[in-house]
């Protein structure tokens, strides 16, 4: 039986992916973002998935979107920003704040918001980071807010068992996707170094030699959705190429 999926920050990266590996095994899919355009793209280049232009740190909207969507069988609960911002940085206030509304208190209301119609027997899947065990100079709000994320996947895990609705979390290492090449881009910035040298870098760093490909973390989300993990909960899977997180 097709299963409802909703997958915020749906419509590029890691999101778009974990979307297509749901369509591909029949699931009806909905995607949700803040980029009109990029949801446009997105529907295009999936065709049969449903958009809906969302912004999840503003917890009415939420609530509306959930009350409107009625029962949802899945939720990945992707929607993030990854900001860079030293603490002496004039915008590390506005990084920080800007971090936990999206990062913490979206991923918060979004559970809050479809457990209340969520049949039992679903399923959960939080996108956290390597930052969200371990830590990067220069990434305050990203690590912390990542960390938070985990937190509450434990708590929401255990308190949504007796339904026996699974609530786990992935945490990617370097991903190839628009942000992690944004990401690079302004650490390239701040160390006064050129680009492609200072992904390369990156890259040299990762045990295996790559990043992961957007694909790979979508099919970790597609399993812990599936029946095939009927055993697991409040769980975070490390996908990284071998880059070390505790």
């Amino acid at each position: 039986m097709a299963r409802k999926v909703v997958i915020t920050g749906g419509s590029s990266g890691i999101g778009l992916q974990t979307a297509r590996a749901f369509l591909d095994c029949g699931d009806e899919v909905v995607i949700c973002g803040r980029d009109a355009e990029k949801l446009r793209a997105a529907k295009e280049e999936l065709g049969s998935v449903e958009t809906y232009s969302l912004d999840v740190s503003e917890q009415k909207a939420v609530e509306a979107f959930f009350e409107a969507m009625g029962p949802v069988d899945v939720l990945v609960a992707n929607a993030g920003v990854c900001r860079q911002a030293r603490l002496d940085d004039a915008n590390s206030d506005e990084v920080w704040h800007q971090s936990f509304e999206v990062n913490v208190h979206g991923v918060y209301y979004c559970l809050k918001a479809v457990q209340r119609q969520m049949p039992d027997g679903g399923a959960i899947v939080t996108v956290s980071s390597g930052l969200g065990k371990n830590a990067r100079a220069g990434y305050e709000a990203y690590t912390a807010s990542k960390h938070a994320v985990l937190g509450l996947t434990k708590c929401v895990a255990l308190e949504l068992a007796p339904r026996k609705i699974r609530v786990n979390a992935v945490c990617p290492g370097w991903v190839d996707t628009p942000m992690s090449r944004a990401d690079a881009k302004e650490g390239a910035r701040r160390a006064g170094r050129v680009e492609e040298e200072f992904r390369k870098s990156a890259i040299d760093a990762i045990p295996l030699g790559e990043m992961v490909a957007p694909e790979e973390v979508a099919d970790l989300i597609f399993f812990l959705a599936s029946s095939k993990a009927s055993a697991i909960t409040g769980q975070s899977y490390n996908i990284s190429c071998g880059e070390f997180f505790n």
